[in-house]
This record gives C-alpha cells, sequence and structure tokens, in this order.
C-alpha cells in the first residue's frame, strides 16, 4: 500500500515513542520524584511528579491511540 507515494506502514517509529515515553516517565517517578522528596525540595518534586505521570500517560494514550488507528485501516 503506498501512501503519497511511500510505500510500508506510515506510523513505524510509534512503538519507538511509546517505550521511550513509559521509560523516561518511569524513571523521572523513581529516581528525579523521589530524589527531590529526599532532598525536601518540594516544588520539584511536584514538577518532576506532574512530567513522570505526562510522560506515561502519553505513552499509554499514544499506544491505545496507535492500536485503535491499526485495527480501523
Amino acid at each position: 500500500m503506498t501512501y503519497g507515494g511511500f510505500t510500508g506502514n506510515p506510523v513505524g517509529y510509534i512503538n519507538y515513542v511509546v517505550v521511550l515515553f513509559i521509560v523516561t516517565g518511569f524513571l523521572i517517578l523513581r529516581f528525579d520524584a523521589k530524589g527531590y522528596g529526599l532532598r525536601k525540595m518540594h516544588k520539584e518534586q511536584k514538577a518532576a511528579r506532574i512530567i513522570g505521570w505526562a510522560n506515561l500517560l502519553g505513552g499509554i494514550v499514544t499506544f491505545v491511540g496507535h492500536w485503535v488507528y491499526q485495527k480501523l485501516l
């Protein structure tokens, strides 16, 4: 199947994006947020938690969206 002159899967990099989102989200929550908490840096800890959860949620939403996209095509 061709897409605008290109052949193959038009979103073949999505799996890498999902893995990066989930891994970085986990690492931020595991190391950054915990480290800031131990140093009593509460504003930084809160920001790290927000960014970490946003990365995890972004990975999950991207995974589900890609799965739905594949099922519909």
